[in-house]
């Protein structure tokens, strides 16, 4: 976990997990949390193409973003860096890809990626994703998906062919219609999403999406501690089977440490104005106390 304090502004938690899950030899997820100039960078990355190509696609979506996204100044637009992020690292996988004699032909990777960002209007995350990665927003106790999977199945989902209970079970679940490494261009899907005091950010693999409902995810997400919550998300998804590699990224905003309700203190001439009625109270009691004793 790591804090991200800015002066007047919320704290920023981070957690993150990445497994190879119960079957697989090798992780083709990616996680990524690095802070920059832009904001701070969360990517989730999902290899596919098979044993190895996976694993070096979700690596080099990752590195390839950071390596775009660092060089950049702070006030530069963060919607256009993030798709020309998508640009190279599309046009790198490709070129691998395509190389000749390459033994990873068919190498590709699902993205979803979130810049947190905060300004004198407050905090946002440009969230964008591209595949079956997805993004979730806990808010106030409620768990909000904010992607949609560019899958067959979201297609039969959207045409309202087939009903959404039969989606994970579909022949076509896992059939990804839209990733890097596989056309020369590619769009992502990006929005930008206000947040708030408490609102936390889940971005995962399908290797917990899959086998974790929504509802667990969303109790999940509200654990006390970032390490924790990151860790019962991961174990949840590993109990259920856990047939898929696991990644996970996390953060969630608190409010600073040091704006917590204070006592005030009086002001300084309020302070010698008690003084000196306590002291005419006392000088009344001890004169008072002289009279009594003397008509004794």
């Amino acid at each position: 976990m790591s804090k991200i304090p800015v002066s007047g502004q919320p704290v920023i938690l981070f957690a993150e997990e990445c497994d190879r899950g119960t079957l697989h030899e090798e992780n083709q997820d990616s996680v990524l949390h690095v802070r920059i100039a832009l904001g701070d960078l969360l990517i989730v990355a999902d290899g596919t193409g098979g044993h190895t190509g996976g694993a070096t696609a979700s690596r080099m979506v990752a590195e390839y973003f950071y390596l775009h996204l660092v060089a950049l100044p702070r006030d530069y637009p963060a919607d256009n860096a993030i798709r020309e992020a998508v640009e190279r690292v599309n046009a790198k996988i490709v070129a691998t890809a395509c190389a000749p004699g390459s033994p990873l032909p068919r190498m590709g990777s699902t993205v979803v990626v979130a810049l947190l960002q905060q300004d004198a209007a407050g905090a946002h995350a440009w969230v964008g994703h591209i595949g079956d990665s997805r993004a979730y927003l806990l808010r106030a106790g409620r768990l909000h998906r904010l992607t949609t999977d560019h899958t067959a199945v979201q297609s039969l989902l959207a045409h309202n062919l087939i009903p959404p209970e039969e989606a994970l079970h579909h022949p076509d679940a896992a059939v990804l219609t839209r990733i890097l490494g596989q056309q020369p261009e590619v769009e992502i899907d990006l929005e930008r999403h206000p947040l708030a005091i408490g609102d936390t950010l889940l971005l995962c693999s399908d290797g917990l999406w899959r086998f974790v409902p929504e509802q667990e995810i969303q109790t999940a997400a509200a654990g006390l501690t970032m390490e924790s919550t990151a860790h019962d998300l991961l174990e949840s998804a590993l109990a259920a089977g856990g047939h898929g590699n696991i990644g996970i990224e996390m953060a969630r905003l608190i409010l600073p440490p040091d704006v917590s309700p204070r006592i005030q203190s009086p002001h300084p001439g309020l302070k010698w104005v008690l003084a000196a009625f306590l002291l005419a109270i006392a000088g009344l009691f001890v004169l008072a106390y002289l009279i009594f004793w003397w008509f004794q």
